[in-house]
């Protein structure tokens, strides 16, 4: 019998289902909530302000901004499988997904269209170039900050979005992308070379070995180069983990410290320098390092793991 969208019994078992009942649920009861708070959109059905707001980015963002000045109006659909609301965008609703999932879901989809009208082809074919720039960049396609940032993201050059990797969540302003967009070309043509690492500083033994393993050049070729001042930032968040993550983490997967530190960095932007104290820092929380320890151990993580999978591997475990 096909699972009602309403009031599903429990979460989604696989992750086509998941991503059918969240498409569903956008259509229906969440463009519902969203019709009888903007006027404009009172006699337009949800099939059609689902397409509207997934195609213009200004709508879009504030659509998102709407739901969180108005999250009490969203209350039926904020709930985890039992049916008992929830407050937290980390912990996962009845959908399957939590809400930092879901928004993560839709700056994605907003971008796969976008690329596609300005970019041209499939964007879910890698050999198109609409195809290729969100191959290249969806896995930063994270917050609800950058969905104003796709329609720059699109003229950026596909080997510069690669270069920046990571570095691409570094950027919040739309006028700096314009800059890199127009300075690239010059930028190509000129010679490249890797900057020595920053002399170490005079740092407190567990911010020391934080500190090596950020500026060694096999960290540094997954994560890309960073300003010193962003390093600094991230050693302090790194050297505040509580001992339960070294235990119950990198002990239990026999991590090294380059592969500790690299998936501790993706968490850290993928979660904000908030998201992730509360998760990995004092007191931290304890079942949601058990629960990634558990993925990243189904998804065999360990010692042998290369060091360019661990990003890829250290999201997946995030978002279960």
């Amino acid at each position: 019998m096909k699972r009602s969208t309403g009031a599903a019994s429990g979460p989604p078992r696989t992750h086509n289902d998941v991503v059918r009942v969240i498409n569903d649920l956008l259509k229906s009861r969440v463009a519902t909530i969203f019709r009888s708070l903007i006027p404009a959109f009172e006699n337009t059905s949800g099939e059609e302000f689902y397409d509207i707001v997934m195609a213009n980015s200004e709508m879009l963002h504030g659509c998102i901004s709407i739901f969180q000045r108005n999250r009490q109006a969203f209350r039926n659909l904020l709930v985890d499988a039992r049916g008992r609301p929830v407050n937290d965008d980390f912990v996962t609703l009845r959908c399957g997904r939590s809400v930092h999932d879901i928004i993560a879901m839709i700056v994605r989809t907003h971008a796969k269209r976008h690329f596609k009208a300005a970019l041209g082809g499939d964007p879910n074919d890698p050999t198109s170039r609409a195809g290729a720039m969100y191959q290249a960049i969806n896995e930063y396609l994270i917050h609800d900050w950058q969905v104003p940032l796709v329609p720059h993201y699109a003229p950026l050059p596909l080997a510069k979005v690669r270069e920046m990797g990571p570095r691409l969540l570094d950027i919040r302003e739309a006028e700096i992308l314009t800059s890199i967009a127009g300075a690239a070309a010059e930028a190509s043509a000129l010679p490249t070379h890797s900057p020595r690492p920053p002399a170490a500083p005079e740092l407190p033994q567990r911010e020391q070995q934080w500190w090596k393993a950020l500026n060694d050049p096999s960290v540094v070729k997954v994560l890309g180069q960073r300003q010193e001042s962003e390093t600094r930032e991230l050693v302090a968040a790194l050297a505040e983990i509580n001992d339960l993550v070294h235990v119950d983490l990198f002990s239990r997967l026999g991590l090294s410290t380059f592969q500790a530190a690299i998936i501790m960095v993706t968490a850290y932007k993928l979660l904000g320098r908030a998201g992730f104290n509360t998760q990995f820092g004092i007191p931290g929380k304890p079942t949601v390092v058990a629960a990634i320890a558990q993925r990243l151990d189904k998804r065999e993580v360990g010692p042998h793991t290369d060091l360019k999978l661990m990003p890829q591997m250290m999201e997946g475990a995030l978002r279960g």
